[in-house]
């Protein structure tokens, strides 16, 4: 069978941000792709409980993941998993897009970046063997499954501080372990941070995370001394930031913040006509719930410029 190759809309990114652009694009009746590097999921599917997600007051990440996806089979958009896009060319300023995938380059008249950001990781043993079972990269996704708890946390920036400020409300014990014997977080919430209950661990680095099917010990290691000693722990946050993945929007002129994470309007627009972004991969709060909002704006102001450009006056499917 021949594949398909032009499109109206293309949706970059199999995340909940992607996946509701796709389910919106095609209820307006566009001719909707969405192409995913991986599967369908995103980093929600890592997650081992979903509890901020409205309609559910818990819901494993997969689960959630997978009812979303066959949600995006039923509106009648199509899927191309383990499909990654290489590049992004335009015909002209207000031409038509080019996408070179192994499957052939796909043509369309609108695109939707939602190709969100990966987490920077420790880089130890156990980290990806126990994500999803105490290893986490987001407090406020988490944190409350470890209600009354004792926890770490990992980093000296404003991420971690402000993530072992939240858990410390919830949790029974909060450690903060930073590598170094300064924090880099700003003053005001390192004032915060000194009033807390929260144990800061200074110079000390992360060697290994222990746990059979869940987390229990943290293997550390004293950077001045090069000591190591062993922390008891039932969940490790790791908040050293993450990596925004907006390197083949910037390869055709879209704009970012100093961060690398697209910059939109109040209509998910970018500075590129006819491109729009949501999810992670833009400059935002970084939640399901945010996501998903961002895929239908985008998938609508999309739907808006095709029809304004493509197909005369506008008019709602």
């Amino acid at each position: 069978m021949t594949e398909d190759l032009d499109w109206e809309l293309i949706i970059i990114g199999g995340g909940p941000a992607g996946m509701t652009a796709a389910i919106y694009g095609a209820r307006y009746g566009l001719k909707a792709l969405l192409l995913e590097s991986k599967v369908l999921g995103g980093a929600q599917a890592t997650s081992p409980g979903i509890e901020n997600y409205p309609g559910y007051t818990f819901i494993v990440g997969i689960e959630l993941a997978t009812k979303m996806k066959e949600q995006v089979r039923k509106s009648g958009a199509a899927i191309r998993e383990i499909t990654d896009v290489r590049s992004i060319v335009r015909e002209s300023d207000d031409g038509d897009f080019l996408l070179d995938t192994r499957r052939g380059v796909y043509r369309a008249k609108a695109i939707v970046v939602a190709t969100g950001g990966e987490h920077n990781q420790l880089g130890v043993p156990g980290e990806e063997r126990l994500t999803g079972r105490g290893v986490s990269f987001c407090a406020t996704c988490d944190g409350p499954l470890f209600r009354d708890k004792i926890v770490a946390v990992i980093g000296g920036g404003d991420t971690a501080v402000t993530e072992a400020l939240y858990l410390a409300e919830i949790t029974k014990k909060v450690y903060l372990v930073h590598r170094r014997d300064e924090l880099r977080a700003e003053k005001a919430v390192q004032d915060y941070l000194f009033k807390s209950n929260v144990e800061i661990l200074w110079s000390s680095v992360v060697k290994e995370i222990k746990g059979d099917d869940l987390v229990n010990e943290v293997i550390l290691e004293n950077a001045k001394t090069g000591e190591t000693s062993s922390l008891m722990v039932d969940a490790v946050f790791v908040a050293l930031g993450s990596r925004p993945e907006s390197g083949l929007a910037k390869s055709i002129g879209v704009e970012t913040n100093d961060r690398g994470e697209i910059l939109v309007n109040a209509k998910q627009a970018t500075n590129i006509a006819g491109v729009f972004a949501a999810g992670d991969v833009v400059e935002s709060m970084k939640q399901i719930a945010v996501a998903v909002g961002h895929g239908a704006i985008a998938a609508d102001s999309a739907y808006a410029y095709i029809r304004r450009t493509q197909r005369g006056p506008i008019g709602y499917a």
